[in-house]
């Protein structure tokens, strides 16, 4: 028992020795000039002392990296509303110069504009440069064009295009679905969402898209002797555009159970769901997608701080290129994990955690993620991320 012992104290150490390795470089690194973008919300962050004063304001944490220089960061408090509604993707121009955030009331914060704003990444300031109303707009996603701005709201989906600096209306889609959310194929000729019909009816939804209209919908079904769906949320294509990855589970944590993946083959006149990776979390709440197409990360939210104590939250890798997909395994995370993307080139991952307060960074080896000891100060409440190039002119 004393050799055994002594074996797994020699094996820790090797294993403890090789996580403290010594990055090469004194500062967070990327291989290209990135621009990350994180919606920070505000509500989040409930200080300590009563009063009117009591929630922090909302803010942007706009993070320049590059392979020769320390992360350039500047936050700014107040300029931008944001309200996490829905999954926590945001949207950048592909040329990485515009960001966009959205904000929507909500009871106990009535006063919050509901408008969409564009964001000049490339100023110091990160001015606010135009600002669009809608009813009610969830995340906007950004078509793989890097031009179109496409944001679901109460009745339809509206695409906007940035012209001089403008935020102009392409066409508004009026839909019989309303979306909580919405991703765009990497082709660019679907969209898909977790919505429900005027019934009240929760499901998934997919719809064709050419040229800023989006066609007749869609509902993803379920193939026979698979579960119903339990709260469909945060969905996202998988690099093929031909799966479609759906959290299920409503994407709360602290639910006391364990939530599973639902994977839809949208090629066909139906798509359905034909395979679950189950029991990944207690509360799932997005998708990153490698650029790759081999793996997919979820993060779960599993026990709020707010809710019960300790919390703790994860990481879950999925194997996407195994038929069916299958979890590989789980990484340990502050909590919570929301806003989360993959480096444009799939050698980095970036993850926003809400109530620390700071985006960490993982390097992507294979289906291996390794964390860096190297962590990114954002404004109060990260919430949601986009990433690109850094803007050149």
């Amino acid at each position: 028992m004393i050799r055994a012992f002594r074996a797994l104290g020699v094996v820790l150490a090797v294993f403890n020795g090789a996580a403290a390795e010594e990055p090469s470089s004194p500062y967070l690194t990327s291989r290209k000039p990135l621009t990350i973008l994180s919606g920070n919300d505000g509500l989040m962050h409930a200080k300590a002392a009563p009063g009117a004063d009591r929630v922090t304001p909302d803010s942007i944490t706009v993070v320049h990296l590059g392979p020769d220089h320390p992360p350039i960061v500047k936050t700014v408090y107040g300029t931008v509303p944001n309200t996490i509604s829905g999954a926590p993707y945001m949207a950048m121009t592909g040329d990485g110069r515009y960001g966009f955030v959205t904000s929507r009331k909500l009871p106990h914060e009535p006063n919050v504009p509901e408008i969409v704003s564009a964001i000049d990444l490339a100023s110091p300031e990160l001015t606010v440069v135009d600002t669009a109303e809608l009813t009610n707009p969830k995340m906007a996603a950004m078509h793989p064009d890097g031009k179109r701005l496409l944001v679901p709201y109460d009745t339809g989906v509206r695409v906007f295009e940035m012209r001089d600096g403008k935020l102009h209306v392409v066409k508004d889609n009026p839909t019989e679905v309303r979306l909580y959310g919405m991703a765009v194929s990497p082709k660019g000729d679907r969209i898909a969402g977790n919505g429900k019909l005027p019934d009240g009816q929760l499901s998934v939804f997919v719809f064709d898209y050419a040229d800023g209209a989006i066609g007749k919908h869609k509902e993803v079904k379920i193939a026979a002797g698979l579960p119903g769906w339990d709260g469909p949320y945060a969905v996202r294509f998988a690099h093929d555009g031909r799966r479609l990855l759906i959290p299920n589970g409503g994407h709360v944590g602290s639910k006391g159970t364990l939530s599973g993946i639902y994977i839809a083959e949208v090629d066909g006149e139906t798509p359905t769901v034909t395979e679950i990776v189950p029991q990944v979390a207690d509360g799932i709440e997005g998708v990153a997608v490698h650029p790759g197409g081999k793996l997919a990360v979820f993060s779960c939210l599993e026990e709020s701080p707010r809710t019960v104590q300790p919390s703790y939250s994860h990481l879950a890798v999925v194997d996407l290129d195994s038929k069916p997909a299958r979890l590989l395994y789980h990484l340990d995370v502050d909590s919570i994990p929301e806003g989360m993307e993959f480096s444009p080139d799939g050698t980095q991952l970036f993850v926003g955690l809400t109530y620390a307060h700071r985006i960490v960074t993982f390097d992507v080896d294979g289906f291996h993620l390794r964390r860096s000891p190297y962590v990114i100060r954002t404004g109060h409440g990260p919430v949601s991320m986009a990433i690109g190039p850094r803007f050149q002119e």
